[in-house]
């Protein structure tokens, strides 16, 4: 008799665990498919995105005080963060997280707008030889600003603490003129 009253418990708790194992496994799948680069990122995943790996290495606020005199475009900055976590796990140090191109797309577009894009103050062929390859970032320089949709949609917003350029890219300084000789 006992057996029998148990049966109703035993199949509930089996419902239970297969409800929580499908709905954990599910945001396991849907993880997997946005870094494999088959879904895209909802804003509000891209910016945990950006903050959780890029954190590993910087605070937050180095990284929204980066501006166009600190360095290149945050697309050549992504790149070579790619890159120094692949030299880090090869050489056997801190295992960083690393970063699948769908990340690496993600991440720089979502700087490029939170702090600012200054891609269009390099030459492109510049950029394309910084990228070293790295097609999938490549792939986004060829893409118009206003086309990247996660940058655009973006745009709007900025990280806390950020010095955002309006004006765009700022005008070299002319050149000072020799003092002329006073006249009598």
């Amino acid at each position: 008799m006992k057996v029998k009253r148990a049966i109703p418990y035993i199949a509930l708790a089996f419902v239970a665990v297969l409800a929580v194992s499908s709905y954990l496994g599910r945001d396991y799948a849907l993880g997997w498919l946005k870094a494999a680069g088959h879904m895209e990122y909802t804003l509000e995943e891209a910016q945990e995105l950006a903050y959780t790996k890029c954190t590993q290495c910087h605070s937050a606020e180095n990284i929204t005080k980066y501006c166009f005199r600190c360095g290149p475009p945050f697309i050549v900055v992504v790149h070579n963060m790619k890159r120094l976590i692949a030299v880090e796990k090869a050489g056997g140090k801190k295992a960083l997280e690393g970063l699948t191109d769908a990340q690496a797309v993600t991440i720089a577009q979502v700087w490029n707008a939170l702090v600012g894009n200054w891609e269009d103050t390099w030459r492109k062929q510049d950029i394309v030889k910084l990228l070293d390859g790295d097609q999938a970032l490549i792939d986004l320089a060829d893409v118009p600003i206003s086309e990247r949709s996660i940058e655009t949609r973006l745009s709007e917003k900025t990280a806390p603490g950020v010095y955002k350029r309006e004006d765009g890219p700022v005008a070299p300084s002319p050149l000072p003129t020799a003092p002329t000789a006073p006249t009598p």
